[in-house]
């Protein structure tokens, strides 16, 4: 018996709790059926008398700036979209229904403000249920929320002149496409428009975010419409840019300096620099790639690629003129430096530049006056010997002749035997000996004709001791000239590098 009255109230209990929240849902869904009952979801949500009062708030939120398109001017963001109005057509008394005071309906069941983003480049609605998927959240009192996350591409005027330090301020400007002000008047909310939600972009920096409420008039319409205009300031982060466009660029461009140490006889000069010219020119055509491409306006890192190649093609025309002074006077020819080059390039700025003479240079210096002065007496001597005079003919092949071994000539006879022809000493040794003086006295034409040969000997020697001392000069000279260009480039390629990154920062 016991048993049966517990089963008893078991099963009362278990149907009073079960009847008990039936009967709750069933408010719920007869509040939503009476609210619907009879309900045109195009009607204007106010009546007529209340028209005026008639305002929806719009709010946003940016979430992640996903991308900045250059070339074609679009920015897609990722945004949380707040909207909010009163539908006096949906109110009730929650005493009525059990004290609810809130319900959450499709939004496709009830009017929607159908306010778009304008300038929209989204193939898509950029508004109302094709953009938003979100229910909407109905107060008793008839106040409707509506929040949705979006992503929204929209069009943005992009201004590369000082890419890759440029800033860019972009607007989304949110309206209704239907209602004039008089019917649906729009205000921003005032909710921040980005919070600790916020994502922050690898390429962007968020520097400013603003709001502000329009009023505008078009053709189409006889009244103006309101809309909510939303802008934001963004900053590029350069430091990829200059990791990866700059920074190669100016180790290319520095291998340019490097051709100005190289000496003019190893050939390998025009060779770097032409080297250096085509490694930037691929350089190039694999940055633009990464370059925005626009044709309003001309970017600094353009502007600084384009300064980058005219300096490389200079220092190759510096290089090919520099080779052309070095060899100068490299023929028969005697081509001298002129006397300012002399005074200015090799001794003033040359010492400046701490350009040091040749080795060569100085040896000619101390002894050419004298050796050409001693020449000049041998000559005289020789045209003696050709009129026939013993005792000179004896004191120009004195017992001590043999090849000289000191950088000066002390007697014409050593100048003789330091001229390194093996023809002239071995005329004079046989000269010299019995045999030698008995032909010489039996052939009085065979010593002419020697004596004509030292002559032509010491002329030689002469001018191509001038050569020589010319040809030391013209190589001075280009080591000047290269040591005044490493420094010219140097400075222009650092101011030049330093006043276009400077106008783009």
């Amino acid at each position: 018996m016991a048993l049966l009255i517990s089963s008893i109230v078991f099963i009362w209990i278990t149907l009073s709790g079960y009847g008990t929240e039936g009967s709750k849902e069933s408010i719920e869904q007869s509040l939503i059926n009476d609210l619907l009952k009879g309900y045109n979801k195009d009607a204007h949500p106010i009546p007529e008398q209340n028209k005026s009062q008639y305002m929806v708030t719009f709010g946003l939120e940016l979430v992640q700036l996903v991308n900045v398109d250059d070339k074609n001017q679009i920015i897609t963001t990722n945004v949380w979209v707040r909207q909010k109005w009163r539908n006096l057509l949906l109110t009730w008394d929650p005493e009525k229904y059990g004290g609810i005071k809130r319900v959450r309906i499709n939004p496709s069941l009830i009017w929607i403000p159908d306010i778009v983003l304008y300038n929209s480049a989204d193939s898509e609605f950029s508004g109302g249920l094709e953009k938003y998927k979100t229910r909407v959240i109905i107060d008793y009192d008839g106040i409707n929320a509506w929040y949705s996350p979006a992503s929204f591409r929209s069009t943005c005027p992009i201004d590369v002149t000082h890419f890759p330090f440029d800033k860019q301020t972009c607007t989304m400007k949110f309206g209704s496409w239907t209602f004039e002000v008089v019917d649906l008047d729009i205000h921003a909310d005032v909710s921040p428009l980005h919070s600790t939600q916020y994502v922050k972009s690898a390429e962007w920096d968020l520097l400013a975010a603003s709001k502000k409420r329009n009023v505008q008039r078009y053709a189409c319409c006889d009244y103006p419409f309101s809309d909510v205009t939303i802008e934001f300031v963004f900053k590029r982060k350069p430091l990829f840019y200059i990791f990866n466009l700059i920074v190669p660029c100016m180790i290319i461009m520095s291998m340019v300096l490097l051709g100005f140490f190289l000496p003019p006889e190893s050939g390998e000069r025009i060779t770097l620099s032409i080297t250096v010219l085509l490694a930037m020119a691929v350089f190039l055509q694999l940055a633009a790639e990464n370059l925005p491409r626009n044709s309003e306006n001309v970017p600094v890192m353009g502007i600084f690629y384009i300064t980058v190649m005219i300096e490389v093609a200079s220092s190759l025309v510096a290089t090919c003129y520099i080779l052309h002074i070095h060899h100068r006077n490299s023929g028969t020819a005697l081509v001298p430096v002129p006397g300012w080059v002399k005074v200015y390039m090799l001794n003033k700025l040359g010492k400046c530049l701490g350009v040091k003479k040749p080795v060569t240079e100085d040896k000619y210096d101390l002894s050419a006056e004298m050796d050409f002065k001693k020449i000049s007496m041998m000559k005289r001597e020789l045209n003696k010997c050709d009129n026939g005079s013993n005792h000179i003919r004896t004191k120009l092949l004195p017992d001590k002749l043999q090849i000289g071994t000191r950088s000066t000539l002390s007697s014409p006879e050593e100048f003789c035997m330091s001229s390194s022809t093996n023809s002239v000493v071995s005329t004079f040794q046989k000269m010299d000996t019995p045999q030698g003086r008995n032909d010489h006295r039996n052939g009085d034409s065979n010593s002419a004709k020697t004596a004509q040969g030292v002559m032509v000997m010491v002329d030689s020697i002469k001018r191509r001791r001038q050569i020589e001392k010319n040809q030391e000069e013209w190589r001075h000279l280009a080591m000047v000239l290269d040591r005044l260009f490493f420094w010219i480039f140097v400075v222009i390629i650092l101011l030049s590098t330093i006043i276009v990154l400077r106008r783009g920062v």
